[in-house]
């Protein structure tokens, strides 16, 4: 497992690699691909464009697949505070659609977001990256490469790019959104 952090709006983001097994990884995206998605999934409530989600069971998420067991499994190795799951959900994405910089939480809060890139194989020329920003300028930026996580304080400001136009597949991530019960 490789971990890499990265220090945004004095806020911690983790990036971890290699923590899945391949079989897992094929799995979940087998089991994604499959699933009856709806157009709703909007960044702020002016939003509007929204985008192809499908939310899970919160605590059956965890409980019933290795993404979600690991997701939380890092959580709590990476961070020091005591979250409850709220929201589980995957997002699909395609070339023309429209997603807007936005926290996932107020900036005063200390929720935590665990986003996990569901692609099998994903190419750089297709974009789709995680932009993340401070002082509404682009300073990190994360590719969606097959099983990869990303941890990071909700109430900093990120943006899920679309795919570029020669990307023929759909991108997939699954967020998982946790509340503090430290407060």
């Amino acid at each position: 497992m490789k971990i890499t952090e990265k220090e945004i709006e004095g806020k911690k983001l983790f990036v971890i690699d290699n923590s899945l097994k391949r079989k897992d990884i094929e799995e979940f995206y087998n089991l994604i691909i499959g699933l009856s998605y709806r157009k709703h999934e909007r960044d702020d409530d002016s939003d509007e464009y929204p985008i192809f989600s499908v939310d899970f069971q919160p605590m059956k998420f965890v409980k019933d697949t290795a993404v979600g067991s690991m997701g939380l499994k890092l959580l709590n190795k990476l961070k020091s505070n005591h979250y409850r799951l709220l929201r589980s959900y995957v997002n699909m994405s395609h070339y023309g659609d429209v997603e807007y910089p936005h926290r996932d939480c107020e900036i005063d809060e200390k929720d935590v977001t665990v986003l996990y890139y569901a692609n099998q194989q994903w190419d750089y020329t297709w974009g789709g990256e995680t932009k993340f920003y401070e002082n509404k300028d682009t300073i990190y930026s994360i590719l969606p490469h097959a099983g990869r996580f990303v941890i990071f304080d909700g109430a900093i400001e990120h943006m899920g790019s679309i795919p570029t136009r020669i990307c023929k597949v759909s991108r997939f991530t699954v967020a998982m959104k946790f509340k503090t019960t430290d407060e």
